[in-house]
C-alpha cells in the first residue's frame, strides 16, 4: 500500500516524483525516512484508545496526526498540494503562496514554504487561537485575521479572501484547499494506506470530521476501495455546521430552509459552506456533537489516555466511543487531527471552559441541538450506517474519471491491434495464430464471467459491482468476442475500425447528443450536412470545382432503414395522400427488386404497409445481376393484373456475389412506367471512392432517384454509419415531418438548420462525425487508395484459388470484393476432376462452374464440406468466413474483404494452406 508524501526524495526533484509516485513508491517500501522536514510528514503510529470504548469487542485506534512536523494532519496535503503545483507550472520559484485556514493548514503551508523556499499569505478567521496563529507567524510569513461571523458568501470572509488576492495578484499562487481534488487525493495517497497496512485490513470502521472534506473524502475512499466496500464511514459534525444538513438534504438540521451556519467553538472542523473536496458519497452516516461533548472528550483523554488532543480530535473519538455501543465487535480507526498544546488558552483553559459553560455538570449549552443528532447504527455492522441509499461506485466522480481513464487504455490497445497490422512475416505469422474468435458455448461463457466476479445473469436486486470488477468483465467481454479487426475476419459485410472513426464514435458517445435539433447538436449537425454534401457529390460525379447538386439526406440506423426510406419516399411519390390518409382506399402498389437483393426490400414493404407479396422478386442472372427484360415483364405482368408499380430497389453489391445490376437499363424501365428507382450500394459503395473503381462498376448509378450507403461496411466505420439520399431537397420533410411544437420552432435561431425532422425517428445518434473526422484523417485519395487495395486483393485472391491445383474451385464470378469458392478435399478431386470441374470448355474461365453433369451423391458430399471445416476453424480460431448455397449451388465460402486491412497476398494464401491441412481428411 502506498503511503504517499511520507518519504520524498530531494528537494529539487519533489516535483517529478509527485508527478510519477516515486515519494509513494519509497513510502511503500519501507524506505527510512532521511533528509529535511518533510520526511517526518505521515506514517504517524496508531494510539489505542479502546480503554474509552464501551464495548470490549470494539477496538478504537486514533492516528496521532500531531505528529506530523509542523504539528497537524494538514501538512499532508500541504507538501502533495504544493509539490502538485510545482510539477504543472503552477508556482514557480520565488512565488506567494495563499491559503485560507482555520489555523492547521496556514501553519503546514507555512512550513512547506519555509522548505522550499516560498514567500507565503495565510488568512484566518478571529475564531483562530492565538497559539495557531503564532505558529503561522512563526516561519516567517504574513498572517491576516479576517473578521468572524460573517457569512459564507461575503467578501471579505477568510475563504473569499484568497481568491481576491489571488486576482490582485496573478502571479500568487491559492491554495484552493476546500475545492481542489488534490486534497483528498493527498489522504487517498497515504493516510489510506497506512490505516489499512496498519490494522493489517482489519479496520472495520473510519470516523473522521471535515472541514474541507479532504480527510473523510479520501480516506474513506481508499478504504471502501481496498475493502470491497466493507469498510463504513461516520462522519461526526459540530453542531451549528451546515454539513449535516447538506448531507440529510433538509437544510440546516431538523428545519427548513437554505443551509445556514449557528455558532459553535469546535475549530478546524464543520464548515459554514460545503467545500467542493467533501464527497458525501463516502460517508454512511454523520453524527451531530456538541462542543460540550467534544471539549469533554478532549478533557478525558488528557486525564485518562495521557493525551492533549485538539477540539476536532475530541470530537472525533467521541463519535468513536458512542458507535462502539452500537456494535457488535469491530475495529474503529479515527484520528486526532492535532495537539491541544495548540489550544492552551481556550480547550483547556479552566477560565475559558467556565465561560463557555463547558465545566462539569454544567448544562450543555447546545442542548436544544440535541435533537439533530442522529441515532444512529442498525445491528448489522456491516449494513450501512444510516438509512441514506448508497450510490454505485461509480457515482464517485473521481472514481469514475479514473475508471474511464483505464476503460479507455484498454480500448485503444485492444482496438490498435499494432502486432496485427505492422506488416512483415512477422505480422504474417502473428496473423495465423492469432485467434479471430475464442468461441464458448453458452454455459462456458457464463462461467468464464462469473469467474471474473460480474455474472451474466442480473438477479433480482442486483448489487453493483466495483469498477475493477467492471474492467474484468469488459475484458471478457472483449476476448470472448470475434475480433473484427483481425485481418482473417471475412465473415461479415463489415471488419475492423477506422481509428479516426473510433475516435469520432468515443467523442459522440462522450458528448451524447441528439442530432434533431441545432441548438443542441450544432457540430454534429453542420458535419452531417458536410458529410451529405460530399457523398452527393460522388453519387452524382460532381467535377471538381462544380457546384454541389440539389440533394436530400440523413444519417440512418443502419443499410436497411436506410432502405426503408427509399420506399417511403417512393411511396409518397406515388401516391402523396397516403400518410395522412392511409393504404385504404388507394391503389395496391407493387415494388421490385432483384432476387439476390438484401432481405430489408421485403422487410421496408412490411413495414411500410405494402405488403411482402408486394416487393416482386426479379430474376437474375449466374452472376446475380438482375436481367432488364425480367424486370419489364415484371412491371408489365403488375400493371396488367390492375396493380400500380411505383418502386425498383437495384442493387451496388449484393450480399452473396457482390453483384453489380445494370443501372442503364433499369432506369430506363423506371423512366418508361414512371417508376422511383431507388439503389442499395450499402456494400458496394467503396466504388464511388475511386474513379478507376466507379468507371468499371457504376455506370448509370447517378440517374437514381435515392441511394443507400454504408460507411460502416467498406470505409470501416465504426458500426453503425449509414446514409440515405435522394436527389430532391425537401423530399424527406415532405414524406416525414411532424411538425412537433417542442422540438421544431419555426421562429427560433437556426430553425431552418434542424434535421430531425426530416427522420420517422425522433432521438438520432450523430453517427456521421466520425466519417467526418476520418475523411479529414484520410482524404480523398487515402479512401481510393484503401478501396483498390481490397479490389485488387480480391482480383489476385481470385487467382489464387483458381492456381490451386483444384483444392479450391471458384463458385461464381468474382465481383466486388465477394469471392465465392469451395474447398475440394483431396478424396474428392480426382473424381470431380473427371466431371467438369476442371481447367477447359467445361468451365467458364471468368466465372464459375457448371454442375450439371455432377452425380447429385457427389454434389451433396460437397455441400457438407464448408460447414464442417467452418466448424473446425472456429475451433482454431482461424479465419472467419461465411458460407451459404446459392442459386442451387452446393454451400460454398463467401469470402468478403471490408477494407482488408493487415491482408496481402501472402497472408491469403498462409490462409488457404491452412484451410488445406484442416480439411484433408474431410
Amino acid at each position: 500500500a502506498a503511503a504517499g508524501d511520507a518519504v520524498s526524495v530531494a528537494d529539487e526533484s519533489e516535483a517529478e516524483a509527485v508527478a510519477s509516485g516515486a515519494d509513494d513508491a519509497d513510502a511503500a517500501a519501507g524506505a527510512a525516512p532521511t533528509g529535511r522536514a518533510n520526511v517526518l510528514i505521515g506514517n504517524t503510529p496508531l494510539v489505542d484508545l479502546t480503554s474509552l470504548s464501551r464495548n470490549s469487542r470494539v477496538r478504537i485506534l486514533a492516528k496521532a496526526e500531531f505528529l506530523n512536523p509542523s504539528g497537524s494532519i494538514k501538512d499532508r496535503i500541504a507538501h502533495h498540494i504544493i509539490s502538485c503545483a510545482e510539477a504543472e507550472g503552477k508556482l514557480l520559484p520565488g512565488g506567494t503562496v495563499v491559503a485560507s485556514t482555520s489555523g492547521n493548514t496556514g501553519a503546514a503551508i507555512a512550513m512547506v514554504c519555509a522548505l522550499k523556499g516560498y514567500k507565503y499569505i495565510v488568512i484566518t478567521n478571529a475564531k483562530c487561537s492565538e497559539e495557531k496563529r503564532e505558529a503561522m507567524r512563526a516561519y516567517g510569513g504574513e498572517v491576516i485575521v479576517a473578521k468572524e461571523g460573517l457569512p459564507a458568501d461575503h467578501p471579505e470572509h477568510y475563504v473569499n479572501l484568497e481568491a481576491t488576492l489571488c486576482e490582485r495578484n496573478p502571479a500568487y499562487f491559492g491554495v484552493d484547499q476546500y475545492e481542489t481534488p488534490d486534497n483528498p487525493m493527498a489522504y487517498y495517497n497515504t493516510l489510506g494506506p497506512e490505516i489499512w497496512e496498519q490494522t493489517d485490513g482489519a479496520v472495520t470502521h473510519f470516523v473522521a470530521g471535515g472541514s474541507t472534506g479532504g480527510t473523510v473524502s479520501g480516506t474513506g475512499r481508499y478504504l471502501k476501495e481496498v475493502s470491497d466496500g466493507e469498510v463504513r464511514v461516520l462522519m461526526p459534525d459540530p453542531c451549528g455546521s451546515v454539513l449535516w444538513g447538506a448531507y440529510h438534504g433538509d437544510g440546516t438540521p431538523k428545519a427548513e430552509g437554505p443551509l445556514a451556519a449557528q455558532s459553535y467553538a469546535v475549530e478546524g472542523v464543520g464548515k459554514d459552506s460545503v467545500p467542493g473536496a467533501l464527497n458525501f458519497d463516502v460517508v454512511d452516516a454523520m453524527l451531530s456533537v456538541t462542543d460540550k461533548q467534544a471539549i469533554d472528550m478532549c478533557q478525558r483523554m488528557s486525564e485518562e489516555e495521557g493525551i492533549l488532543a485538539g477540539g476536532s480530535g475530541g470530537l472525533n473519538v467521541h463519535a468513536a466511543v458512542e458507535l462502539s455501543a452500537r456494535l457488535e465487535e469491530g475495529t474503529i480507526v479515527t484520528v486526532l487531527p492535532d495537539s491541544g498544546v495548540k489550544y492552551l488558552s481556550k480547550i483547556y483553559s479552566p477560565t475559558w471552559r467556565e465561560a463557555k459553560n463547558f465545566v462539569g455538570d454544567q448544562p450543555d449549552p447546545q442542548a436544544d441541538l440535541d435533537a439533530s443528532r442522529v441515532d444512529f447504527g442498525p445491528e448489522d455492522p456491516l449494513a450501512p450506517i444510516s438509512t441514506k441509499p448508497k450510490p454505485p461506485p461509480l457515482a464517485d466522480r473521481s472514481k469514475a474519471a479514473e475508471f474511464l481513464r483505464d476503460a479507455s487504455k484498454m480500448l485503444a490497445e485492444y482496438a490498435a491491434a499494432e502486432e496485427l497490422h505492422s506488416g512483415g512475416p512477422a505480422a504474417a505469422e502473428r496473423i495465423a495464430a492469432d485467434p479471430v474468435i475464442k468461441l464458448r458455448s453458452p454455459e462456458e461463457m457464463a462461467d468464464d464471467f462469473a469467474a471474473a466476479g460480474v455474472p451474466l445473469h442480473i438477479g433480482d436486486g442486483e448489487a453493483p459491482h466495483t469498477p475493477e470488477q467492471l474492467l474484468e468483465a469488459c475484458n471478457v467481454a472483449l476476448d470472448l468476442s470475434a475480433r473484427t479487426h483481425h485481418p482473417m475476419f471475412m465473415n461479415q459485410l463489415y471488419a475492423g475500425v477506422d481509428p479516426a472513426g473510433l475516435v469520432g464514435d468515443w467523442l459522440v458517445a462522450a458528448a451524447n447528443s441528439n442530432v434533431h435539433t441545432y441548438e443542441v447538436a450544432p457540430v454534429f449537425t453542420m458535419a452531417e450536412r458536410a458529410c451529405l454534401d460530399k457523398m452527393a457529390r460522388m453519387w452524382a460525379n460532381t467535377p471538381a470545382g462544380a457546384p454541389t447538386p440539389e440533394h436530400d439526406g440523413l444519417f440512418v440506423p443502419g443499410g436497411s432503414i436506410a432502405n426503408t426510406y427509399g420506399i417511403l419516399l417512393a411511396r409518397h411519390n406515388a401516391d402523396p395522400n397516403i400518410r395522412e390518409r392511409g393504404l385504404a382506399g388507394g391503389p395496391r402498389l407493387v415494388g421490385f427488386c432483384s432476387d439476390e437483393a438484401h432481405y430489408s426490400f421485403a422487410k421496408g414493404a412490411a413495414v411500410t404497409g405494402i405488403g411482402k407479396d408486394n416487393m416482386i422478386a426479379v430474376e437474375t442472372d449466374i452472376d446475380g445481376i438482375m436481367i432488364p427484360e425480367a424486370l419489364e415483364a415484371a412491371v408489365q405482368k403488375a400493371i396488367d393484373e390492375g396493380a400500380k408499380p411505383f418502386f425498383v430497389g437495384a442493387t451496388a453489391g449484393t450480399t452473396v456475389l457482390g453483384a453489380y445490376d445494370p443501372f442503364v437499363a433499369v432506369r430506363e424501365v423506371c423512366d418508361k412506367h414512371g417508376l422511383w428507382m431507388h439503389v442499395d450500394a450499402a456494400w458496394g459503395s467503396g466504388a464511388f471512392l475511386s474513379p478507376r473503381l466507379r468507371e468499371e462498376y457504376l455506370e448509370g448509378v447517378e440517374t437514381a432517384d435515392s441511394l443507400t450507403w454504408n460507411p460502416h461496411k467498406q470505409m470501416n466505420m465504426p458500426l453503425t454509419c449509414s446514409a440515405f439520399l435522394t436527389r430532391k431537397e425537401g423530399q424527406l420533410a415532405a414524406c416525414n415531418a411532424a411538425s412537433a411544437a417542442y422540438l421544431f420552432q419555426p421562429d427560433k435561431l437556426y430553425g431552418d438548420m434542424d434535421l430531425g425532422d426530416r427522420s420517422i425517428q425522433c432521438g438520432r445518434r450523430a453517427d456521421a462525425f466520425k466519417l467526418w473526422l476520418a475523411w479529414k484523417s484520410k482524404g480523398d485519395a487515402g479512401w481510393a487508395a484503401e478501396a483498390e487495395h481490397a479490389y485488387d486483393l480480391a482480383e489476385s485472391f481470385e487467382q489464387q484459388i483458381r492456381n490451386s491445383d483444384r483444392a479450391f474451385i471458384m463458385a461464381a464470378k468474382r465481383s466486388c470484393t465477394n469471392v465465392c469458392f469451395w474447398y475440394v478435399p483431396p478424396r474428392m478431386r480426382a473424381e470431380l476432376a473427371l466431371h467438369a470441374l476442371v481447367d477447359g470448355d467445361e468451365m467458364d474461365p471468368e466465372g464459375g462452374v457448371d454442375l450439371s453433369g455432377v452425380p447429385q451423391r457427389i454434389i451433396d458430399e460437397l455441400d457438407a464440406v464448408a460447414p464442417k471445416l467452418k466448424s473446425r476453424m472456429q475451433q482454431t480460431g482461424d479465419a472467419l468466413i461465411g458460407f451459404q448455397r446459392n442459386k442451387g449451388m452446393p454451400n460454398q465460402f463467401r469470402l468478403v474483404l471490408a477494407g482488408a486491412k493487415g491482408l496481402d497476398e501472402r497472408v491469403m494464401q498462409d490462409m488457404l494452406d491452412r484451410m488445406d491441412k484442416l480439411g484433408q481428411d474431410l
